[in-house]
């Protein structure tokens, strides 16, 4: 058998101890780094994949992949392990592949700083001692009562890195209560890399005036976000405005689907998300304003073309009320509405968001 073949047929689960079903999941400890419930093998298009969301790089791999890492051996040897044949006759494609090679348009522009190691070490470090507070401490319970005011669950913080801290704004000169959101990609397979820092104000002064609600750290490039959670084998791609409505799509774990934000109207690197939508059959675009904004007739463009195999979406309007991604999520209702629009199945689920 080739490499794909081994990939969609091999059960993974019968190798890995101590798991319990958990519908089309298999969850238990971790074989590498222990734990409880932290590793994941679920049943995909294309066969098994596990992640650990301990050790792990945020994103599923295959079975062949275990057998490397569990061996520690490259992946011919996995291959022969596994019974498979070391040249296979069709292309195989690893699912923590970069969705772009490093030489890609997105590296050339600001990228001196964010590349240096003392700007990424610094990055680290603020992802760190911000989900902890976030997680653990008592003056994180500020934002620990945002997020849970958007629907997101406790488990999606720590998948998408969010922290919370008390950030300075220079505008307003002073500190102010912030959703820490990384924008994470991998530079390289065995190099996750953080290309920005995104700050969300959540004080009155955000509810009162949009304009104030963001800032980002110096050295910060918004690519997309979401690139390190690509995966390959789906067959669909969606385009959001906004990280948090990318957050609330991936919650809801539509069947097939990639969700991305390129963040603002006017954000996002076009040459990558053509790039990506170009290993999608459909693609979608769910953006607002941008479609009538005159500014933004050349973005609009440019992601109409994009949406041509699949189709532009807008949030619904209600009086003051904007059904977009999240506030359909706060509601309950943002599986069914994808469910709908993408034709998908929603593998995850609602429920309470602090237990």
């Amino acid at each position: 058998m080739n490499a794909n073949q081994i990939n969609a047929t091999f059960d993974l689960a019968a190798i890995v101890p101590d798991l319990r079903k958990a519908g089309r999941y298999h969850v238990g400890p971790c074989p590498f780094c222990g734990g409880e419930d932290r590793f994941t093998i679920k049943q995909g298009e294309r066969g098994a994949i596990w992640h650990c969301r301990n050790c792990g790089d945020g994103k599923y791999h295959t079975p062949i992949d275990f057998i490397m890492r569990r061996e520690n051996c490259d992946f011919k040897t996995a291959l022969k392990i596994l019974g498979g044949e070391t040249v296979t006759s069709d292309a195989y494609t690893q699912p923590h592949m970069p969705t772009a090679p490093a030489s890609s348009p997105r590296w050339s522009r600001r990228d001196a700083e964010w590349r240096s190691n003392t700007w990424q070490e610094t990055a680290w470090k603020i992802i760190d001692s911000s989900s902890e507070r976030l997680l653990c401490k008592h003056d994180g319970e500020l934002g620990r009562e945002y997020l849970a005011s958007r629907g997101f669950h406790i488990g999606t913080w720590g998948q998408w890195l969010l922290g919370f801290e008390y950030h300075y704004d220079p505008r307003e000169k002073r500190k102010r209560p912030a959703i820490v959101i990384p924008w994470i990609d991998f530079e390289r397979i065995d190099n996750m890399v953080v290309m920005a820092l995104k700050y969300r104000f959540i004080d009155q002064l955000a509810k009162q005036d949009k304009s104030k609600r963001f800032t980002q750290r110096a050295g910060s490039v918004s690519v997309l976000y979401g690139l390190g959670y690509v995966i390959p084998t789906h067959h669909t791609l969606l385009l959001v405005e906004g990280e948090f409505n990318c957050i609330s799509v991936n919650q809801c774990l539509p069947s097939g689907v990639t969700c991305l934000s390129f963040g603002s109207e006017g954000g996002g690197d076009v040459d990558v998300m053509q790039a990506i939508a170009g290993r999608h059959s459909r693609v979608f675009v769910w953006a607002d304003d941008l479609w009538d904004n005159p500014r933004q007739v050349k973005r609009a463009g440019e992601l109409q073309v994009l949406s041509r195999t699949g189709g532009r979406l807008r949030s619904a309007v209600e009086g003051a009320d904007k059904f977009d991604a999240n506030e359909l999520l706060k509601r309950g209702a943002l599986p069914n509405f994808l469910s709908q629009i993408l034709g998908v199945q929603c593998l995850g689920h609602l429920g309470p968001v602090l237990g």
